[in-house]
């Protein structure tokens, strides 16, 4: 039976000593590059924060806030004591040849149903028309077709009565007239147009509840897009906002250079286990 032999070992003082460690690089902000790095941070955030606020109201509205397939406004309650409610003036500019005034806005409609007993009557047509008939007559201008405030007394024009009923106009784009619920379907292209919403006969005192909406066949890729670029210019935001607030950092207060005895250690060799023999083997 062979006995384990431990090769030679060299001594500890044989061993050489480890390299020194680098040390990591002091890091410090400069007072300037704290205030330019808020800065930027608020120029960044602002509108990343209100993209990505914009972009996932516009996926609610063109996911779930819809009638129809038309993204429309809250149903309100309308008065005048005049004898027209009339929306301000619709400036539907040409777009750019890739996008436009129908692909992006699509099919609109305007839904008025009467609360005074009255037939009604609600058209649309080309803004110098509307004004014209208009012209001299007491009315209120509604901004916003129900997304903006109630009309207030600066909203109400004086005047006198319409000229005759609204119906007997020819210069209409859409119109639709009667008792309950009216809707006028229009296509919008370029150009400016006025919604005008009255009693059929012409008589004073027009109370109606309305809304509007619109298909917006883009708002989907529009949404996303601007959750996008909200998204990635927060990002870079708050990476400046961080950077602004950062403290300096020494890093010899953490770090140390190693101390010791660092040479290997030799382990004992353990024998194997004891062989058996068999029955025959002695």
């Amino acid at each position: 039976m062979s006995a384990n032999v431990s090769p030679a070992w060299p001594a500890a003082e044989a061993w050489p000593a480890p390299p020194p460690w680098p040390a990591p690089r002091r890091r410090t902000v400069s007072p300037t590059g704290r205030v330019v790095a808020l800065f930027f941070a608020v120029v960044f955030l602002l509108p990343g924060l209100g993209g990505v606020a914009g972009g996932g109201i516009l996926l609610w509205a063109h996911w779930f806030d819809r009638s129809d397939g038309f993204v429309v406004s809250p149903h309100d309650d309308f008065g005048s004591e005049g004898y027209a409610l009339v929306s301000d003036r619709i400036d539907l500019a040409a777009g750019p040849d890739w996008l436009p005034v129908s692909g992006a806005v699509g099919t609109a409609r305007l839904e008025v149903a009467g609360t005074g007993g009255d037939e009604v009557f609600v058209g649309i047509a080309p803004a110098a028309d509307a004004r014209a008939y208009l012209d001299g007559v007491q009315r209120t201008v509604v901004d916003g077709l129900g997304f903006d405030a109630p009309a207030t007394d600066s909203d109400q024009l004086p005047g006198g009565e319409p000229s005759g009923p609204p119906a007997d106009q020819d210069f209409w784009i859409a119109q639709a007239s009667g008792h309950g619920t009216q809707e006028v379907v229009w296509e919008p292209v370029g150009g400016d147009w006025m919604f005008v919403v009255m009693n059929a006969d012409g008589s004073a005192q027009v109370d109606v509840e309305a809304r509007i909406g619109a298909e917006f066949p883009s708002i989907g890729w529009i949404a996303w897009v601007a959750l996008v670029i909200g998204s990635a210019l927060t990002y870079v935001g708050a990476r400046l906002l961080s950077r602004g607030f950062r403290r300096d950092w020494d890093p010899s207060v953490q770090y140390r250079q190693p101390r010791g005895d660092w040479s290997p250690r030799q382990t004992s060799v353990h024998a194997g286990p004891a062989s058996s023999e068999g029955p025959g083997e002695r």
